[in-house]
């Protein structure tokens, strides 16, 4: 089994005005960190009823999305992590979440929709769209927009995925409902934000030999309806993502599946 690597995950944070925020992340077992910026300690918590790793970042947010770490003085435009895959913790799963507002066509007869366990969790016909390698990019582009990301997280998210997207002919890929990616990566932060959007994105080569034979024929359809479909999965506030009046949380993320 391949030990998988959630790839640069990072995190913005947009208050209304400057303020102090403490950002604090956990682990479940499954997965370890692997890379942080700014570096901050790495420690066992208590996650759920497992023993995971945490970190904690304290920085001065501004509201153009400037952070300064507390006290290294390290200016950033965003918290960055990356964890890889524990193998030896993948056979103990935690129990599944629940994922409220999940469109039908997205649910039926499909757990592994709901929930999301590092190295476990995979993209199938019944979840997921499928796309060439050349309609990747765009359509990433206009599911990313709906789901409130800007131009520069946009552009970061495509152009970091582009090398391992363009190694396959087509691709496979779904996003995380944000309650089951919440509980494989608890996010805690204070003073309390009034939006927080994570969108964490699955990902994996498909053969042109499936495709062939139709085995990718429901995901293929998908493909064209709306990229809007996801909203609803990973559960997006429309009505605050652009509310500058809001402190507002934003993270995106990925991991390449086999």
């Amino acid at each position: 089994m391949l030990r998988l690597k959630g790839g640069k995950p990072v995190i913005y944070l947009y208050p209304p005005s400057v303020l102090t925020a403490t950002v604090s992340l956990s682990l479940i077992p499954q997965w370890r960190f692997s890379a942080l910026y700014p570096f901050t300690p790495i420690t066992a918590a208590k996650v759920g009823t497992e023993t995971g790793e945490a970190l904690v970042w304290v920085v001065t947010a501004h509201p153009d999305g400037t952070l300064r770490q507390e006290p290294s003085g390290v200016d950033t435009s965003y918290l960055l992590w990356e964890a890889e895959t524990h193998l030896d913790l993948l056979d103990s799963p935690p129990s599944s979440p629940t994922s409220a507002s999940l469109p039908s066509d997205l649910t039926s007869d499909c757990d592994d929709t709901e929930s999301f366990i590092p190295g476990r969790s995979k993209c199938a016909p019944h979840n997921s769209v499928l796309l060439s390698v050349q309609e990747a990019p765009l359509y990433l582009n206009k599911a990313l927009f709906e789901l409130g990301l800007h131009t520069e997280a946009r552009t970061s998210f495509i152009t970091y995925w582009l090398p391992s997207l363009l190694k396959h002919q087509f691709i496979a890929l779904r996003f995380v409902p944000q309650s089951a990616y919440e509980k494989a990566a608890p996010l805690d932060i204070s003073p309390t934000p009034d939006l927080v959007t994570r969108v964490f994105m699955l990902f994996q080569g498909v053969s042109p030999l499936e495709v062939d034979d139709s085995v990718w024929q429901e995901a293929e359809n998908r493909a064209k309806d709306p990229p809007s479909i996801w909203n609803n999965v990973v559960g997006i506030d429309e009505a605050k993502q652009e509310d500058e009046k809001l402190f507002r949380v934003l993270e995106w993320g990925g991991m390449e599946v086999y």
